[in-house]
């Protein structure tokens, strides 16, 4: 897929028509569009985001109806009784089909003031064939937004329009895209997803619920186990959406933290407070680490040996006073007057000789009996000095062990506690110059909000686990009760198949997911390492698929949370590059092709390098013509000599405004200004 032309009209900074007639040129796949900054680069860029989805690119910061998409200069110029358009056209094509999505919005003045109200709002889309242009059809309006979310799925928009400055730190539409949702639809997994929930997890109107449904038995045992089956199946039902609700308060908690943590960090007015800070939470998870191996150390070797030394003067002491009553020892060690009783029992010595009444055998037995524990403790002594010399052997040394591990506790435990006291000295001063003790109370409160619903997500978890093997059981009551009639058996194994269906998906869904997350990690780091010139850094998915980035440090990697701009322009550009790679690669095996040049979304780039070095945006943009059938950049003109992606332009533009008026101008250039 790839777009053909976009034209604009009074929208936003561009004051009446504008067209932009991009490159399709297979070796020539690159449109540049140069400006300098605030002319409207990010408008063109919103533009698309409006043109397919009715929605703009929204700061954090702001609120949609900070956003005014009437050109400010057509605004000025009408009463109130006048009307205006806003409109943009994307024409995209494939390789059999042209599509046309023409979004439009009728505007009125709220006169006297510099304010537009919403009139009426329209959407359509044309679709030709490339051989036959005359063959036009147009979809039907109900279905308009169905169509054009399965040619540029919404789930997928921040992968394909591309904001390099702001990623992951604006919504579209108010809505902030799920990431592991994102590259599940990208990889295929969401299809598994759909299906599992259709079979099992959409609650009563599951395939499975409706066959069990169909199911029916007789009396009022039946009927109860029934009523019992549904009110707990309810009870998992609300449990989910418990988890649900949970689900969102932990990702709120999370975004409250992250923009607090950023705010502190943005705001530290002082660098040499900020990396002193940074250094000390290093050496304070180190020391943290350190005081736990310690105490584990000492621990195992107290469990595994205080109580041998512990004991040692008990033992001394009790095995002095059972010698002194003891007497004399003569009995056979591990030797117990039930194993004479037997032999006596049997008449027959273990060597063969018969034990004879009055015979010297006899009496020989009886001897030993008497000096054989119950009677005579001897043997029990025999063992308890045995005993008592293996602890003391192993217990030697153990006590200057014991106090040498537990110096080197309270040594660990010191350490930390000073980088700590220096931790909040630190803080102090930071505070005393900024006044952040209420970010860092806000901070705390919502790391505690978020273990709280972290907690509470567990114990739901839980609950669902004990209704479902409650609901195991009471269906095992069921099916020995139900009607033994044909009907029965045929939705009985109708059940059946369908749960086998289910276990299957979610083993497949399992690997598959954990095959594909595997070797993402794998190819993100390998195209970090090509794009950009750190060798001291790295990159990883979590769970997720959120983005770390870990640097270098003496003991290993460590997390690096509080990013520059530029490292986290890298870090998602990495991100982008290799979710584009795979789908690729995956829409080609799925065409049976060996080669990667399948169809794929292009890439629209907003800014993508304005705050990355020379070499890293050289790195970069060489990578792009690659992954994509079709790159659209709008950047900086300063920026782009050092891009080296002349060769692959195949159309460019400039985008002018004087300095007097209030609205721009697209410009096609013969070659690259």
């Amino acid at each position: 897929m790839k777009f053909k032309s976009m034209r604009m009209k009074n929208f936003m900074r561009y004051k009446g028509e504008n067209l932009i007639e991009f490159s399709c040129d297979p070796v020539k796949n690159v449109t540049v569009v140069l400006g300098d900054n605030t002319v409207g680069k990010t408008t063109i860029a919103q533009a698309f985001r409006w043109g397919l989805y009715g929605a703009i690119s929204i700061d954090r910061r702001k609120n949609e109806d900070d956003y005014l998409l009437l050109n400010n200069d057509v605004l000025a110029m009408m009463d109130a009784n006048s009307r205006a358009d806003v409109s943009v056209e994307i024409v995209a094509v494939d390789e059999e089909k042209t599509y046309t999505i023409r979004r439009l919005a009728q505007y009125t003045r709220a006169f006297p003031t510099m304010s537009a109200r919403e009139a009426s709002k329209k959407v359509t889309l044309h679709i030709s064939e490339n051989e036959d242009a005359d063959t036009c059809i147009e979809v039907d309006g109900s279905k308009v937004e169905e169509v054009i979310n399965e040619l540029f799925p919404r789930d997928l928009s921040h992968y394909f329009l591309f904001d390099g400055e702001r990623w992951n730190d604006v919504t579209i539409g108010g809505v902030r895209e799920n990431i592991k949702e994102s590259v599940h639809i990208l990889t295929g997994l969401s299809s598994y997803q759909k299906a599992m929930w259709h079979l099992k997890e959409m609650g009563g109107t599951s395939v499975i619920r409706k066959f069990k449904s169909k199911i029916s038995g007789s009396g009022n045992m039946y009927d109860n186990l029934d009523a019992d089956r549904k009110k707990m199946e309810r009870g998992i039902e609300r449990c989910k959406e418990d988890i649900k609700i949970a689900d969102v308060n932990l990702q709120n908690c999370e975004t409250k933290i992250r923009e607090l943590e950023q705010q502190l960090e943005e705001n530290k007015n002082t660098e040499a407070l900020q990396t002193k800070n940074k250094h000390l939470q290093v050496v304070k998870k180190s020391q943290s680490e350190r005081c736990l191996a310690e105490y584990k150390i000492l621990a195992n070797d107290f469990s595994d040996k205080a109580y041998m030394l512990l004991a040692q003067p008990l033992i001394k002491a009790g095995l002095e006073m059972v010698k002194a009553v003891a007497g004399e020892r003569r009995d056979i060690p591990h030797m117990r007057q039930a194993s004479i009783d037997y032999i006596l029992k049997t008449g027959i010595c273990i060597c063969g000789t018969k034990i004879l009444p009055d015979s010297p055998e006899l009496a020989c037995l009886i001897e030993q009996r008497n000096y054989l524990p119950p009677a005579d403790i001897g043997s029990l002594l025999g063992e308890f000095e045995r005993t008592a010399s293996r602890w003391n052997n192993r217990s030697t040394g153990a006590k200057a062990e014991l106090l040498q591990e537990a110096e080197k506790v309270d040594a660990a435990v010191r350490e930390y506690e000073n980088t700590c006291n220096e931790l909040a000295l630190l803080e102090k001063q930071m505070d005393a110059q900024i006044d952040f003790a209420e970010m860092r109370r806000k901070i705390r409160y919502y790391k505690e909000e978020q273990q709280r619903f972290a907690t509470q997500k567990g114990e739901l978890k839980g609950q669902i686990d004990l209704y479902q093997r409650q609901v195991e059981r009471i269906e095992l009551e069921m099916k020995s009760q139900e009607a033994l009639s044909e009907e029965n058996k045929k939705w009985r194994e109708r059940v059946e198949m369908a749960e086998a269906i289910y276990e299957r998906m979610s083993r497949d869904f399992a690997e598959k997911e954990q095959k594909i997350f595997t070797e993402l990690n794998q190819q993100i780091q390998s195209n970090f390492s090509r794009m950009f010139n750190a060798r001291d850094k790295k990159i990883e998915l979590d769970k997720q698929y959120n983005i770390q980035m870990f640097y270098r440090t003496e003991n290993g990697y460590r997390e690096e949370k509080n990013l520059s701009e530029g490292e986290k322009i890298a870090r998602n550009f990495a991100f982008i590059v290799t979710i584009m790679e795979y789908s690729r690669k995956r829409k080609a095996l799925e065409n049976g092709r060996d080669d990667v040049a399948s169809d794929t979304l292009p890439i629209v780039l907003d800014g993508p390098f304005s705050k990355l070095g020379d070499e890293n945006i050289r790195l970069i943009a060489k990578v792009l013509p690659e992954v994509s059938e079709q790159v659209i950049i709008f950047m900086l003109r300063k920026d782009w000599e050092y891009t080296g992606l002349d060769e692959f332009v195949g159309a460019a533009y400039s985008i002018d405004k004087e300095e007097e008026k209030a609205y721009a101008s697209i410009r096609k250039t013969g070659g690259l200004e």
